[in-house]
């Protein structure tokens, strides 16, 4: 046991003051003029020795009083441990106090119902209940008591940590949660900003010869001890909110290590000391300062963070909790375009997704911008929606037609202000290009004319809706083409290959190109397929084509990128007409190339492939084991999937997806998440070359691509906004993308107590929401725990007892004899 104010122990000495009054108090006996009789005389000496026996108990309860009281100001505390009684013992206790209380009654019963004198039966239930209380009370002392003791007794043996007083200077890592969930706005004072303050007006009050690092969520370094306080304070000053790069989990982690090294370089500084009797020189603690948002924390605890807290037992975990329990915020989650790249004059639909947590919002506005060429920001169309609390609600904007200018970025953006303002608003970039050429192949155009048709549905005014401008050759004309011209080329019912244009087209694959595969012909040779120049790049073997039936497809991964459209129309019905209403007569029975993947199967007993995928090099092939085209004789159909009779689009998606896949053009990604790698290709050149990266704080930097190189790759893009690529001499915008912080930071749901166990352990960490919480979590984990508040009720029991005592005993004094 510890004292935090030992000097008041000398108080003790006043209990002699006690003892004084009380003798000086004492009442003497008077005397009384009696005939000598005997039995008076007896029952005199009997009544003196009872009042003595009570005078005595008098002083002890007067003394006891005092001592408590100067023991409550001496503030002792106790070593720390969990004082709180467990479930079982709390059980236990229960059962005890149940069953004395019940033998009690039970037998004070059987007492009254006996015929007795009434004098008797008193008499018995006295003696009942003196039994009662005492069997209770010994019974409390052996199975709840002895256990207990015996628990907090090995607690004290392994203590956690031995302080011995808060002047020893501290080893600390003040770790700040500066996710974008602490720019929590509420009287004036963000949370990061609440944070700071604590955590500089907590370096003051720590010992001389202290030391603190600094971390942060922010970024991933290595968290090394500033020099001084200052240094200390000054970068608190710096700390902004940014877009979490790394789970707290893991800073914790890297905050034990930092404190553990320092420790071993503590130690071994002690060269004089024998190494069995060296001392660690300082506290060490790590101050978390967090809202405790489950955004900032891996989705699962991390088993290796408890095994660090269970092995450096030294290090005391502080969590300064300054979030809010009961915050509200709007935010758009999502920005859903019809497309990343569009054709110029063509059409652009934009919708988004939009979220409350906290409240009901009957109304809610949002507004579409779009930037110009001179880079102002223009209101493109408004929208209103319902926001419900924690359900997503979406909203879809007018359509924006008629687009020229090669680089489009906008954003949707939330009418009003709320706590937060990060996710107010959302951005987007659109390439607009001139629709690429692609290469359709087949013996014919009339077998051809299905999928021409579907690269471009429109004509005449519409021209420049078409994503792509097809060309149609034969087959025969293959060895004659340039094949490095076509970002994609289709092959349809094509019987059967030279080697040489396998080879042809193997290279064209392996250099970066995009192939189709369509067979949906019984004309096609399988030994041509499966010769050993095909084998290199096609996704399968072919062995034979399937007898006429009736079956449908099968998507077995939704999620491929193959199928982007089909889930953007999810809504409409896209994967389930397509699985539903599609029905295949006839198709190849393919096997996977080793290094292949099927995407979808047929609904035979076999499950053949139906679509399968394969990368070769820088290219990939995509195969379909059924036909894409409608021929006039309807016993020649080998699917209904080009029919009229279906929704137009269903076909039309499908050719879309599977061209913009094969052709790579859907991997030109223009929308990011703050933190991710950003990629842009440029043509290639055979010398060095610079280009200005323009950021949306106005900053601009340098990017420099050496010759030949077609990828910029940047890594620091973490600021929300338009970025914009520029060649220095012309000015000329090469590509652009956006920045957005992570929807997930929008989520200000909190950590439990049981989360907050399963990832630091249970009696691992201690929680304050203020500098004087943060104050007395410490001197309970390095001093231990006060007793101070038990004390004080103690003194007042005692002083309640004393004054009804002496009332008992002084009240008797004017009574005459």
């Amino acid at each position: 046991m510890s004292f935090l104010n030992s000097p008041l122990l000398l108080g003790l000495f006043a209990l002699t003051v006690p003892v004084i009054l009380h003798f000086l108090l004492k009442q003497k006996p008077r005397k009384l003029n009696f005939p000598a009789l005997r039995l008076l005389k007896q029952k005199q000496q009997q009544s003196t020795r009872r009042m003595r026996l009570r005078h005595l108990a008098l002083l002890l309860l007067r003394i006891l009083a005092f001592a408590s009281l100067i023991f409550a100001l001496a503030r002792p505390s106790v070593p720390p441990a969990n004082y709180s009684l467990t479930t079982q013992e709390l059980i236990t206790l229960g059962i005890v106090i149940f069953g004395g209380i019940a033998a009690y009654f039970l037998a004070t019963r059987r007492v009254s119902n006996t015929k007795l004198p009434q004098f008797q039966k008193q008499e018995r239930q006295s003696t009942l209940r003196n039994r009662a209380t005492i069997g209770s009370l010994i019974a409390i002392l052996l199975l709840v008591g002895w256990p207990y003791q015996r628990r907090i007794a090995a607690e004290f043996s392994q203590p956690r940590n031995a302080v011995t007083s808060l002047d020893l200077p501290v080893a600390g890592v003040l770790l700040f949660d500066n996710s974008l969930s602490m720019s929590y706005l509420e009287a004036g004072e963000t949370s990061l900003q609440r944070a700071m303050t604590i955590a500089k007006n907590h370096l003051q009050t720590l010992p001389n010869g202290s030391r603190v690092a600094i971390g942060e969520s922010g970024n991933e370094h290595p968290i090394p001890f500033q020099q001084t306080m200052t240094s200390a304070s000054r970068r608190i000053e710096t700390l902004e909110a940014s877009p979490a790069q790394i789970p707290l989990d893991d800073r914790l982690r890297e905050a034990i290590k930092s404190l553990s090294e320092d420790r071993k370089r503590t130690l071994a500084s002690q060269e004089s000391v024998d190494e069995k009797n060296r001392k660690d020189q300082y506290i060490r603690r790590i101050y978390l300062f967090t809202d405790l948002a489950k955004s900032a924390w891996r989705t699962a605890g991390s088993s290796l963070l408890i095994s660090d807290l269970q092995r450096e037992q030294n290090i005391n975990v502080y969590l300064i909790d300054v979030g809010r329990t009961n915050g509200h915020n709007r935010a758009v989650t999502a920005v859903n375009l019809s497309g990343e790249r569009i054709p110029v004059g063509g059409e652009l639909t934009i919708s988004v997704t939009a979220q409350s947590q906290g409240e009901d919002i009957a109304s809610q506005g949002l507004e579409l911008l779009i930037e110009n060429r001179q880079g102002e920001n223009l209101k493109q169309g408004q929208t209103n929606l319902r926001l419900d609390n924690n359900l997503p609600a979406q909203a879809v904007f007018p359509l924006i037609t008629g687009v020229t200018q090669p680089w489009l970025q906008g954003e949707t953006r939330l009418n009003g202000t709320d706590p937060i303002a990060f996710d107010n608003s959302r951005f987007f970039t659109v390439q607009v290009s001139e629709p690429p050429p692609v290469l359709v192949l087949a013996p014919d155009s009339d077998t051809a004319q299905a999928w021409v048709t579907a690269l471009a549905p429109h004509d005449r005014q519409n021209v420049s809706l078409n994503k792509f401008k097809p060309h149609f050759e034969p087959i025969s004309k293959l060895p004659e083409l340039s094949l490095e011209v076509f970002p994609a080329v289709t092959l349809i019912n094509c019987p059967q290959l030279p080697d040489a244009a396998w080879s042809k087209l193997g290279r064209y694959v392996e250099q970066g190109g995009g192939l189709i595969v369509i067979l949906g012909s019984s004309d096609l040779q399988a030994t041509s397929y499966n010769r050993a120049p095909a084998q290199q790049f096609l996704p399968g073997q072919l062995d034979a084509w399937h007898p006429i039936g009736e079956w449908s497809f099968s998507v077995s991964l939704r999620n491929h990128p193959l199928f982007s459209i089909f889930r953007r129309l999810e809504n409409y019905g896209s994967f389930s007409m397509f699985e539903n209403l599609v029905y295949v007569t006839r198709f190849w029975k393919v096997t996977p190339a080793e290094g292949a993947q099927v995407l979808a199967n047929y609904t035979d007993a076999e499950r053949w492939p139906a679509i399968l995928d394969r990368g070769y090099g820088k290219g990939r092939t995509v195969m379909v084991t059924t036909s894409a085209n409608l021929p006039e004789n309807p016993n020649q159909r080998w699917n209904n999937l080009p029919s009229p009779l279906l929704d137009a689009w269903l076909f039309l998606s499908f050719v879309e997806q599977m061209t913009d896949y094969a052709s790579k053009l859907s991997d030109a990604r223009h929308q990011f998440v703050s933190g991710q790698t950003v990629t842009a290709n440029v043509p290639p050149l055979p010398a060095d070359r610079q280009f200005l990266l323009k950021q949306p704080d106005l900053r601009q930097s340098r990017i420099t691509v050496t010759a030949g190189e077609t990828l910029i790759t940047i890594k620091d893009a973490f600021v929300p906004g338009h970025y914009q690529i520029i060649e220095p001499d012309s000015r000329e915008t090469i590509s652009a993308f956006s920045v957005n912080p992570p929807a997930e930071e929008s989520d200000l749901t909190r950590l439990t107590n049981q989360d907050l166990n399963d990832r630091l352990g249970v009696d691992r960490y201690q929680i304050a929401q203020s500098l004087e919480e943060l104050k007395d979590r410490i001197n309970a984990a390095d001093l231990g725990q006060e007793i101070y508040p038990l004390l004080l009720v103690l003194v007042v029991v005692i002083f309640c007892g004393e004054h009804l005592v002496a009332n008992r005993f002084y009240r008797q004094t004017g009574d005459s004899a």
